[in-house]
């Protein structure tokens, strides 16, 4: 019994061993290994309502996103992977009604996306990214802006996360 213990247990520390020096990950970062840094460009805002700190806090939040969860250092341009674009579109617009009364608003923001591997090619992509979210009419946009495009901006930064990193 004691020798199937052990036996298990080196089998165990091979496999492991084995895995890392095979590059796989538990995390699903699949990101070439001669890739090593990233640029992230400003992204500024060209939508015809205009937040004057929600580029900055895209931009960095983006930036924020890639430092944390890769190994990729950041470098100022011309990295390994580039990623650069612009804030296209920011707005609120009513999508339910009751007899010409608004019941629920729509928040959406959308952001133009520039992706760019020059070691790879093929795995470049130009993107609008869109995403929304809904709140109540008796709530003013003003009082839930903030709030608002914190949550549709990272869910945009995780899209283009997903769609780099993870390549989904």
């Amino acid at each position: 019994m004691k020798r199937f213990t052990y036996i298990s247990f080196l089998l165990s520390v091979l496999l492991l061993v084995g895995c890392k020096s095979c590059k796989y990950s538990l995390s699903g970062i699949n990101i070439p290994q001669d890739v090593k840094n990233i640029s992230i460009q400003y992204f500024d805002n060209k939508a015809s309502l205009i937040n004057p700190s929600l580029s900055q806090k895209f931009t960095e939040q983006l930036k924020d996103k890639f430092l944390r969860q890769t190994p990729l250092a950041l470098v100022a341009s011309e990295g390994d992977y580039r990623i650069s674009g612009y804030i296209s579109d920011y707005k609120t617009e009513p999508v339910a009604t009751n007899n010409s009364a608004a019941l629920k608003n729509r928040f959406t923001m959308s952001v133009y996306v520039v992706f760019e591997c020059p070691k790879h090619k093929e795995m470049n992509f130009t993107e609008t990214i869109t995403k929304f979210q809904e709140f109540p009419a008796t709530q003013t946009f003003q009082s839930l802006e903030s709030s608002l495009s914190e949550e549709v901006g990272g869910q945009i930064i995780q899209e283009i996360y997903n769609k780099i990193a993870l390549k989904w």
